[in-house]
C-alpha cells in the first residue's frame, strides 16, 4: 500500500469535498492508502471506507502552537507515509510540511490559485477557474499516483451512512406524510452569502400555495439561527426546524433523503451535491467562477445576477467582504419568483 497524509483543518465544506477527490484517486490506484488529517468534527465524511482513515488534529489543545504542531508531525511520522500532500496551504500546514522536508516522505502542495482569484475579484480577469476538486486532484496527479488524463467523476454514494444512523432518520420521516422534502438551508458563514430571510420567507409562501403537500426542513447551526428558523415556524407551521436537532453524520443521512436542497454557497450546498440530489444555490457577492460551484450540478441550477447586470461581482471569494454598494444588490436583485420559478423545473 502506498501511504498518503492529506492535511485539510477547515472550512467544513472544503473539507468534506476532499471525499470525491480521494474516491476517485483510490478508484485509478487501488493501493493507496489515505489518511486525513483534520479535525475531529469532520470525521463522519470520511467514515466508512477501507482505504481512509481520519487522523484527529487537535489544534485548540495537544496540537496547539509551534510545539504541538512539532508533536502532530511525530505522531504522524509513526505512521510512515510516502506522500504528504498540502490540501490548505495555510500556516499551520507550511509548518507541518516543513518538518516533513527531513523525512522520506515526498512532500506536495496544491496551487490555490490566490493570483487568479485576486484577478477575479478586481474584475482584472473574468474567466472560469479551476474548481477545487480538480485543484486537490492535480496534486495526486503531480504525485505520480494518478493518470493524467484522469478526471474527478460522480459516484453513486459519497458519504457512507451507517445502520443504526439511517434507521433514527428513517424512523424520524415517518411522521412526515408530505410527496416531496425540500430543504433550505438559508444561513453561511458570511453576510454576502446569505439571500434575505425575508425572501426566504416569500419563497416558503410560493412553495406551499403551489405544492401543499410538501414538506420544508430547514438547516443551519446556532441559537441565533435557530430562532429564525421558529419566526418562520410560527408563520408557517409546516416546516420543520432542524438547527441543533441532528448530528452531523444524521443530518447527511436526511440530506440525501431530500427531492431538492435550495441554498446559498454553504457548506450544506456541498453536502447535498456529495448526496446526488438536485441543488438550487443562490449566489451573492461569491461566484462560481471562484472554483467553489455546485459539484456535479447542471449549471442551470445555480442563480445570480450576471455581470453585465452587476458589474461589481464577484467582490470576494469568501463572501467576507463588506457591500462596497451598501445595499447588497447581488442578493437583493434575486426575486422569489425568480428561485420559485427553478424550483417548478425540477418539480
Amino acid at each position: 500500500m502506498k501511504k498518503v497524509i492529506i492535511f485539510r483543518f477547515s472550512a467544513m465544506g472544503d473539507v468534506a469535498l476532499i471525499l470525491p477527490v480521494v474516491l476517485n484517486a483510490i478508484k485509478q490506484n487501488p493501493d493507496l492508502k489515505i489518511t486525513i488529517v483534520t479535525r475531529e468534527k469532520f470525521k463522519p465524511f470520511f467514515e466508512g471506507y477501507s482505504n481512509i482513515e481520519v487522523f484527529t488534529a487537535d489544534l485548540d489543545n495537544k496540537h496547539k502552537g509551534l510545539l504541538g504542531l512539532f508533536r502532530l508531525f511525530l505522531e504522524l511520522k509513526r505512521l510512515s507515509p510516502e506522500y504528504v500532500f498540502d490540501l490548505h496551504q495555510n500556516i499551520r500546514t507550511q509548518v507541518l510540511k516543513f518538518f516533513f522536508f527531513f523525512t522520506r516522505a515526498k512532500v506536495f502542495g496544491f496551487d490555490k490559485g490566490r493570483n487568479e482569484k485576486k484577478r477575479l475579484i478586481k474584475n482584472q480577469e473574468f474567466k472560469l477557474l479551476p474548481h477545487v476538486t480538480d485543484r486537490y486532484y492535480t496534486v495526486f496527479k503531480e504525485a505520480g499516483l494518478i493518470d493524467q488524463s484522469s478526471r474527478i467523476e460522480n459516484f453513486p454514494e459519497f458519504f457512507q451512512i451507517s445502520f443504526e444512523t439511517e434507521n433514527k432518520i428513517e424512523n424520524w420521516l415517518e411522521k412526515i406524510e408530505s410527496q416531496k422534502l425540500i430543504g433550505i438551508a438559508p444561513f453561511a458563514q458570511h453576510k454576502g452569502k446569505m439571500w434575505p430571510i425575508e425572501k426566504y420567507e416569500a419563497l416558503i409562501q410560493l412553495i406551499f400555495e403551489q405544492f401543499p403537500t410538501t414538506q420544508i426542513l430547514t438547516f443551519g447551526g446556532g441559537k441565533q439561527e435557530k430562532e429564525i428558523v421558529d419566526s418562520l415556524k410560527n408563520r408557517f407551521p409546516q416546516i420543520e426546524n432542524l438547527v441543533g436537532l441532528f448530528s452531523l453524520k444524521e443530518e447527511l443521512a436526511l440530506i440525501k433523503r431530500l427531492d431538492l436542497m435550495i441554498c446559498g454557497d454553504s457548506s450544506n450546498m456541498h453536502f447535498a451535491t456529495l448526496s446526488n440530489i438536485p441543488v438550487i444555490s443562490i449566489w451573492g457577492s461569491t461566484h462560481t467562477y471562484a472554483g467553489f460551484g455546485a459539484l456535479f450540478q447542471p449549471k442551470s441550477y445555480t442563480i445570480e445576477i450576471s455581470k453585465e447586470e452587476l458589474v461589481c461581482r464577484p467582490c470576494s471569494v469568501y463572501g467576507n467582504k463588506p457591500c462596497i454598494r451598501k445595499d447588497y444588490a447581488c442578493l437583493n436583485w434575486i426575486s422569489p419568483e425568480t428561485v420559485f420559478e427553478k424550483v417548478k423545473t425540477i418539480f
